[in-house]
């Protein structure tokens, strides 16, 4: 039987919009959010776009993502289209399928996602999850919103459960640093892949439990001036052995789109890469003119 880590049910409420709007500055990107709602939004083409995740990779000997040790609530504000609806996959912390039987001729385990349905106005919470992605139902039509962090509730910890002295003195404090500017320069990968042709690493610094990463309307710097760059030339990774490996596929925590006006907290990461595409030099999006991503981030700490 296949086991997750705690989710809690959806809950559906019309979801309040957020309070003052981001807006580019000259070469400032936009506060990383509005009273602690951050923004998210998907390109209108399927992929698959991070919200949140912890700071582990996928390994084979421990596929599992660690717990965010928060609650996480994701809403959905608008959407562009027809037929509509948000695909949100949450990575629980429970390992991936079991190999059955040991059947050595059987696939390796995967680790895979649960995943929720949700409509325009709804928000649902999630507790201690590994990973948080959302994607529009549909390739033509987008879907946005908010997500916002709470302290993770204790009705479900065991210890805390037997222990009722212990759960009154459990809570976060979840804190948020000033948001600070961020530009991120960009250079060619050492070994282009057949996606993409430059990275840019970004330095989150240390110290703090996690980082909300945000951008602006127009956030990349070219040669040519700032660009909207589109999401499926610019991704974002957390791990440094895939700078030189292929994007194998759409549906992967690992690679992550990176679209205007949008937010997503990293927990326990003190570096990332966006990955600049295509691989291609020349025409409308040449990877040569990219010089910068401009991004807002944001330190965010919680007590133990």
């Amino acid at each position: 039987m296949r086991h997750y880590s705690r989710l809690l049910p959806f809950v559906v409420c019309i979801a309040a919009p957020l309070i003052g709007q981001l807006a580019w500055a000259g070469d400032a990107p936009p506060p990383a959010s509005s009273n602690h709602q951050a923004l998210w939004s998907t390109p209108g083409d399927g992929q698959l776009v991070m919200l949140m995740r912890s700071g582990a990779f996928y390994d084979a000997k421990k596929p599992a993502l660690p717990a965010v040790p928060l609650r996480v609530r994701v809403c959905v504000t608008n959407m562009t289209g027809s037929n509509n609806s948000v695909n949100l996959y949450v990575w629980t912390t429970e390992g991936p399928l079991p190999n059955l039987n040991n059947n050595p001729d059987r696939a390796p385990p995967v680790n895979q996602p649960q995943t929720l349905h949700m409509q325009l106005g709804q928000c649902v919470d999630l507790d201690r999850p590994g990973g948080i992605v959302v994607q529009d139902s549909t390739v033509s039509g987008t879907s946005s919103g908010y997500y916002e962090l709470f302290e993770e509730t204790s009705l479900l910890r065991s210890a805390e459960a037997a222990d009722p002295l212990h759960a009154l003195k459990h809570g976060n404090r979840i804190s948020y640093g000033p948001p600070k500017n961020l530009p991120v320069k960009c250079s060619k990968l050492p070994k282009p892949t057949p996606d993409f042709w430059a990275s840019c690493e970004m330095d989150l610094g240390k110290g703090q439990k996690a980082t909300r990463v945000c951008t602006a309307d127009k956030f990349v710097q070219t040669k040519d001036g700032l660009k909207d760059y589109p999401a499926s030339l610019l991704e974002l990774i957390v791990d440094k052995n895939l700078l030189d490996k292929p994007k194998i596929s759409d549906y992967d925590y690992n690679w992550t789109p990176v679209t205007q006006m949008g937010c997503r907290d990293l927990v326990g990461v003190n570096v990332a890469y966006f990955m600049v595409g295509p691989n291609i030099t020349g025409g409308t999006w040449d990877p040569q003119t990219v010089e910068r991503i401009g991004v807002t981030i944001q330190a965010i700490d919680w007590a133990e």
